[in-house]
């Protein structure tokens, strides 16, 4: 009616009524698609939306996320592993024609976690092909299978299965449960409608492994000094991190393998990020000369840090001028406890060397540390402190530079970073790492340790938007999880061999 009233307000406007019929349509239809967007939030009962309207529904999630096990699996070329390979296989193959492994497996972690790392609780949301199928696999296998109406159950320690339709929900949970009031709970959760925002964006991600971290559920389930905090402060702490997350995917490539974090943070906690990017990288001319092979190098807006420490962690800057000496302590003193008057934020640090015939060498360090003029009393002291270990050491109107080595003293620059690694010092954290050459077999390493060797370089970059990990092998054309189980596969020879398969 309302509507109506508007549109014959601007009738005279029309020629005829034609138009105003026209006007009419377009407006209505408009108003639909509002209202579908509006009520996008409906349950369709796949996996996915389990999850999401699960997580919405559970208070204590910290994380979520999804993994394509199917494309993890095959991109191991796990079937070609001797015997284990043969026995993965067939069982794989058996599971595939009950589970739906096309579709991505979704889970749910519940604080809060303890101190061995363990969670509360954690959920796992399974696309089946067929719900029948699927129960007489699990009686096959020895599963003790009940039904409370629709909903089909099992219990086995803490782990716990419900099936209804083509939805599997398993549950490890470590304190006491009654499994048929667990999982009728569980369900309900599950069919409720859906989380929205970006719980659902984080759960549709593709990759091969993606994790979205609840920050406001993290800090509310942990047992940290920030509990100490005033009843305002943690008032305010909680509406600073309120609808944020960090979504996180890894990627596993030929020859790379890429993790890549992604900040959803409120305004307010965006506002609060105190990291500096510069594309120039003005840092590095800072690091003296010679061939890096591994960085680390920051880039802090020591004013922002500054405030968010006096905020909700005061007593740090005590700790950290304490931990440094008297020196520290007083100029600290001296300048109100505020660290951005003696430290500029910038820090980067290089080892250099060559290697030997042997794939060995004796690194060489070059060192920088940024400091204002009133941290001149702690660069004196740590030059004087640091001249007895290193071959040169510079205090400027700049900061503090070292060498362990003299030669590689150098003010007009002339670092040389190696290939893939030329993002270094641009943004508000970086590190790197080039192992090409480098021989491995005096290092003594076992099991898994062994990966390294199919590593050609790390990297690592963060800024107030996210970061981001790259992995490059030695072999480009391979999958890397391929090439790290190829490694695995000569570890796992002996073991293996001794399975009675």
């Amino acid at each position: 009616m309302i509507l109506s009233l508007i549109l014959n307000s601007y009738k005279n406007q029309f020629t005829t009524m034609k138009n105003v019929n026209f006007l009419q349509k377009i407006v209505f239809t408009g108003l639909f698609i509002i209202l579908l967007s509006a009520c996008g939030k409906s349950n369709s009962g796949t996996a996915k939306d389990a999850a999401s309207a699960f997580i919405g529904a559970t208070e204590n999630i910290v994380a979520f996320g999804n993994t394509d096990l199917k494309g993890i699996l095959t991109k191991s070329d796990y079937a070609n592993v001797p015997k284990l390979g043969k026995l993965l296989s067939s069982e794989f193959t058996t599971l595939e024609k009950v589970i739906d492994f096309k579709s991505p497996v979704y889970y749910a972690i519940e604080g809060p976690i303890d101190s061995d790392g363990n969670p509360a609780a954690t959920y796992a949301f399974i696309t089946l092909h067929d719900q029948d199928k699927f129960i007489a696999e699990m009686t096959g296998r020895g599963f003790d299978i009940n039904q409370k109406g629709d909903l089909h159950y099992s219990e086995d320690g803490d782990f716990a299965i419900g099936i209804k339709g083509k939805i599997a929900i398993v549950v490890v949970q470590r304190a006491d449960y009654e499994a048929e009031s667990l999982l009728v709970s569980v369900f309900e959760k599950a069919e409720s409608d859906l989380t929205g925002g970006a719980t659902d964006e984080i759960l549709a991600e593709t990759g091969d492994l993606v994790f979205g971290m609840n920050v406001a559920s993290l800090y509310n389930t942990s047992n940290t000094d920030l509990s100490n905090l005033s009843a305002e402060k943690q008032k305010s702490l909680k509406e600073l991190v309120k609808d944020s997350y960090i979504q996180t995917v890894v990627k596993f490539e030929n020859g790379a393998a890429i993790i890549e974090t992604k900040n959803i943070f409120s305004d307010q906690l965006k506002q609060k990020m105190f990291f500096n990017s510069d594309q120039g990288a003005p840092l590095i001319a800072k690091l003296g000369k010679g061939n890096a092979r591994a960085g680390f190098s920051m880039n802090i807006d020591m004013v922002k840090l500054q405030a968010l420490v006096d905020e909700y962690s005061p007593e740090a800057i005590s700790e950290l001028a304490r931990s440094m000496g008297g020196t520290a302590q007083f100029a600290l003193a001296t300048t109100g406890s505020d660290m951005s008057k003696i430290f500029s934020g910038k820090l980067g640090v290089v080892m250099l060397g060559d290697l030997g015939g042997n794939g060995a060498m004796v690194p060489d360090f070059n060192l920088f540390l940024g400091l204002q003029p009133k941290g001149r009393d702690i660069g004196e002291m740590a030059k004087e402190m640091m001249s007895f270990g290193m071959d040169e050491v510079l205090l400027d109107n700049d900061g503090l530079s070292m060498f362990s080595n003299s030669v590689n003293v150098s003010k007009q620059g002339g670092l040389k970073l190696p290939k893939g690694c030329e993002n270094f010092a641009k943004s508000g954290v970086n590190a790197f790492l080039n192992l090409d050459g480098v021989n491995f077999d005096d290092l003594d390493l076992e099991g898994e340790a062994n990966v390294i060797r199919v590593i050609q370089y790390i990297t690592f970059e963060y800024n107030n938007d996210g970061g981001r990990i790259y992995i490059k092998a030695k072999e480009g054309k391979e999958n890397i999880l391929k090439q790290a189980m190829e490694v695995l596969v000569d570890e796992l020879e002996t073991e293996i061999n001794n399975m009675a398969i």
